[in-house]
């Protein structure tokens, strides 16, 4: 299941290391960002987000099999939207700020 179009509506905001972090009873770890959102619980941190991004929006957080795509400079996205295509999990949503998220 892709992540949630309405996740802003559905979950509670905290901030994580600068980063606002979305998460709901279901969550165990909520979906980081918010114009570049990753869910965590999704993500299966095969990299494919990192490599396709041409300004470097996306870094690792964690190690070996708990690592996942931090998107610790989601204000640098010129959203061409490639991490989304490229996620096995559709594990990322971007959103134009001022735009509609349906």
């Amino acid at each position: 299941m892709p992540i949630d179009a309405d996740f802003k509506l559905h979950r509670d905001p905290s901030v994580h290391g600068g980063l606002r972090v979305w998460k709901d009873s279901a969550s165990v770890h909520g979906i980081f960002g918010t114009t570049v959102a990753v869910d965590f619980d999704l993500c299966v941190g095969d990299g494919a987000c990192i490599e396709v991004c041409p300004v470097n929006v996306f870094e690792w957080q964690g190690d070996g099999q708990e690592r996942k795509a931090l998107p610790s400079r989601e204000r640098d996205c010129i959203y061409c939207f490639g991490c989304e295509a490229v996620c096995p999990k559709f594990a990322i949503r971007i959103t134009r700020p001022g735009r509609s998220e349906s």
